[in-house]
């Protein structure tokens, strides 16, 4: 009788994870999620006889192995725990880095102290902050930042040096299971925290409150969005092939806008009396806040895989997320205008 694969998935209480969690769960597989809630919350978390969960660090030292040993073997371990938005980055960038390094350090570890037969096939969260600028879709081998960013670029070089670090442990798994390093572009949803600092929930609470919506700058920043139950789906059906080559692989949508034209989508269909506030990045995020003007990715790779790309358009990403956010969102601990430091990279 065919066994369902087993699967370890840190970051499981978060907005990706909690999804992904789901949508493996739907698929037959066995799930063991890990959260500190630092990012997550408890309300995320499915309910399914097939999924187990700790609550703990995966920086921690031997948090890993010792969850490893008690509850794998695992087939696969997606690793999406890490400090993000840029809230938590401006406030403490090298904490952010820190953190961020020691989960990838530990994972290593955790790995390298199983049995070769047992260690499972690594898929981990990277970032598309991770790319130089550029006026046009990325592909991984574009060039990349500097790993020793700091400030505003902290978690971008964290991530960056996390898919080295795994490189160089490359040795722990055979040629056909090395690690995928997972380059996310701008996956939003129901349930997205505004609180640190991502945009279309910012938006979207304001717009459904009758807050004006913050706006950084003339709003012209291009994003591509990716809707995240598409996006958990396009990763489960990644977990599924049965050959994949290692290396980064970027993952987003196809719906491309500017930020301006967001905010505007989001007041017309919540049908609100919200007006744009312009805002001085410099000023809420302070003066060491530098923005990007064009991000979108280029999704050769995931074709070529023969993977489908989230392909729901603007319209109905804005429209998902005005029907379902509140009901999904962590409840809140401020206004999300008070969250005025608000990302169009995120």
């Amino acid at each position: 009788m065919h066994q369902p694969p087993r699967i370890l998935l840190t970051g499981a209480a978060g907005f990706i994870g909690s999804q992904l969690a789901r949508e493996l769960l739907a698929r037959g597989a066995e799930v063991f999620g890990v959260d500190d809630f630092s990012g997550g919350w408890p309300g995320r978390l499915p309910e399914s006889s097939a999924f187990g969960f700790a609550e703990g660090d995966v920086s921690e030292p031997g948090f890993l192995p010792g969850l490893l040993r008690a509850e794998g073997p695992f087939d696969q371990l997606v690793h999406l725990a890490a400090k993000v938005g840029v809230r938590s980055v401006l406030r403490d960038p090298e904490g952010c880095r820190m953190a961020n390094l020691r989960g990838v350090r530990e994972l290593v570890s955790a790995v390298a102290g199983l049995d070769s037969g047992l260690r499972p096939r690594v898929f981990a969260a990277s970032s598309s902050e991770v790319y130089e600028h550029k006026a046009g879709p990325l592909r991984e081998g574009d060039p990349t930042r500097d790993i020793e960013a700091s400030g505003r670029w902290a978690y971008a070089a964290s991530k960056l040096r996390g898919e080295q670090i795994l490189e160089e442990a490359a040795s722990l798994w055979s040629a056909e299971r090395q690690p995928v390093h997972l380059r996310f572009f701008n996956i939003v949803g129901p349930g997205q925290d505004a609180e640190s600092g991502m945009v279309l929930p910012t938006f979207v609470e304001c717009a459904l409150r009758g807050a004006a919506l913050p706006l950084h700058g003339d709003g012209s920043q291009v994003r591509t969005f990716a809707l995240v139950s598409e996006a958990a789906r396009s990763l489960a059906d990644l977990l599924e092939l049965p050959r994949l080559c290692g290396g980064a692989l970027n993952l987003g949508g196809r719906a491309r806008t500017s930020i301006g034209a967001l905010a505007l989508e989001v007041i017309r269909q919540a049908n609100s009396g919200s007006v744009i506030e312009r805002i001085d990045p410099l000023r809420s995020c302070g003066a060491n806040f530098e923005g990007i003007l064009y991000r979108e990715p280029d999704l050769g790779r995931l074709k070529a895989l023969g993977l489908e790309a989230p392909g729901s358009d603007l319209e109905r990403i804005v429209s998902e997320t005005l029907r379902h956010h509140l009901e999904l969102a962590r409840p809140l601990t401020r206004s999300p205008r008070e969250a005025a430091c608000v990302s169009p990279a995120s």
